[in-house]
């Protein structure tokens, strides 16, 4: 088991969050423009209807999942908004050992499935694959340039 502490962030760890989600959504493969600001806001945003959850390691925050659990279905679905963990703390096991643990905390509260959405570029790809979250059957995401 990696050593890690998964618990409810509180309004106090915001900021920290907000800063790791500027930093590893700014990079490749996602080079999303992001700001403090704008990183600020969408965790505020997050925090009224999902769970957010912050990665600590020898008591220091190193990463952070959102959970939405009213996304589809509320009550039977989680839906997994967003998860980063900083950079030097990538590639240990982390994110496998997170994702086990949220899945069984909404396994134990009685939800049925877990959904999301992976970039195609992304490392985490493998990490999926690798704990058993496969390509939906059901639904596919779609986009159009405006």
């Amino acid at each position: 088991m990696i050593d890690i502490n998964l618990k409810l962030a509180n309004q106090d760890d915001f900021e920290e969050i907000a800063e790791i989600y500027m930093e590893e959504f700014s990079k490749p493969p996602f080079n999303e423009p992001w700001t403090t600001e704008k990183a600020n806001k969408k965790i505020k945003i997050f925090s009224e209807y999902c769970d957010i959850f912050k990665i600590e390691k020898e008591n220091k925050i190193i990463g952070f999942i959102i959970i939405n659990p009213n996304h589809w279905c509320p009550g039977e679905y989680i839906f997994g908004e967003e998860m980063a963990v900083r950079k030097e703390f990538q590639n240990q096991g982390i994110g496998t050992e997170v994702l086990k643990q949220i899945f069984e905390r909404y396994k134990e509260k009685g939800y049925k499935k877990f959904i999301g959405i992976a970039n195609l570029e992304s490392k985490a790809t493998d990490l999926y694959r690798k704990i058993g979250i496969s390509d939906s059957k059901e639904n596919k995401v779609i986009e159009k340039n405006l």
